[in-house]
């Protein structure tokens, strides 16, 4: 009897262990091939330098993920962010490396899947993803989506990276940011050093200025903590499906941070130009604090 007992575990031990290997996923890869997905915050828009005929101006070497910082760069003494790009390089070596853009100004979780469709054409084995900022800013908030239309577009965009990455692949997603601090801070910014922001906002009431849902003048506080209930509503989809596609995926890693959501910017982390997009100081802040606690954040050279 206790033979067969023993028996019975042995077999009990060895089905898991089975279960367990078959369950398992392959190594991590290094993160050599940076693939980013996201919005005007991810293109560094106006961080640094602006063009008064562009108006929208992608600053690319201060963007949290992709910057970088060359000959250019150093001669013209603009701000090193130390991006996820530059870190990697600096860990895992130049060796093989490939840093790819692929968020857009005004991006929306609509426009997720066929960015992450460029993930997927480059062959990246770090994709990261912030995204949904341009989702709660609306010019009204009847034209936020709602939580089951977000869901369905990351989703769509997760289910690419899932059919089409490298296995041992990384995705990294960041909560979007508390956009109601913006607001908090009105009073402190200024636009090149001279024009109260809170002016430039207002324009928000005639569509000109984006972020209505939360910059409009006319806005009461019962509005702006719904606009951020969306907000938060949407990191709760988002970490919400993080878990689930880490769970149920067994080639490919996931993880999900809202330490984005959580930090408190100061006044001189806001574009000096534009009163919305992170300055090249927060874009470097936002880079440490997201790398700190990120997928590779054992790595710290």
């Amino acid at each position: 009897m206790r033979k067969m007992i023993v028996f019975a575990l042995a077999i009990g031990v060895v089905a898991l262990l089975i279960a367990d290997a078959a369950s398992a996923k392959p190594a991590r890869l290094a993160p050599k091939r940076l693939s980013s997905t996201g919005d005007s915050i991810t293109e560094a828009i106006n961080a640094e330098e602006f063009n008064p005929l562009v108006i929208i101006t992608p600053n690319h070497w201060a963007s949290w993920a992709n910057g970088y910082r060359g000959f250019w760069e150093v001669l013209l003494g603009r701000t090193d962010v130390n991006s996820h790009n530059q870190r990697i390089s600096r860990n895992f070596g130049s060796s093989g490396r490939a840093n790819y853009m692929e968020a857009l100004s005004g991006a929306d979780s609509f426009d997720l899947s066929a960015q992450m469709g460029q993930s997927v054409a480059h062959a990246a084995n770090y994709v990261t993803m912030f995204m949904g900022h341009n989702d709660v800013c609306q010019g009204s908030a009847s034209s936020i989506p709602t939580d089951a239309q977000f869901e369905a577009n990351v989703r769509a965009g997760l289910n690419k990276l899932k059919a089409g990455l490298p296995n041992g692949a990384t995705v990294y997603v960041l909560g979007i940011v508390d956009i109601y601090k913006l607001w908090q801070l009105g009073e402190q910014l200024r636009s090149f050093g001279i024009l109260d922001c809170r002016a430039i906002w207002a324009t928000s009431l005639f569509n000109i200025f984006p972020c209505g849902t939360m910059l409009n003048p006319l806005n009461s506080e019962a509005d702006r903590q719904y606009t951020r209930g969306r907000n938060i509503a949407f990191n709760n989809k988002l970490a919400s499906l993080v878990a689930e596609y880490n769970s149920t995926d067994a080639n490919h890693y996931y993880e999900f941070t809202n330490a984005t959501f959580d930090y408190t910017f100061a006044s001189n982390q806001v574009s000096p130009f534009d009163c919305f997009h992170p300055s090249a100081r927060g874009q470097k802040d936002l880079s440490a604090v997201s790398w700190s606690i990120g997928p590779f954040r054992a790595y710290t050279q």
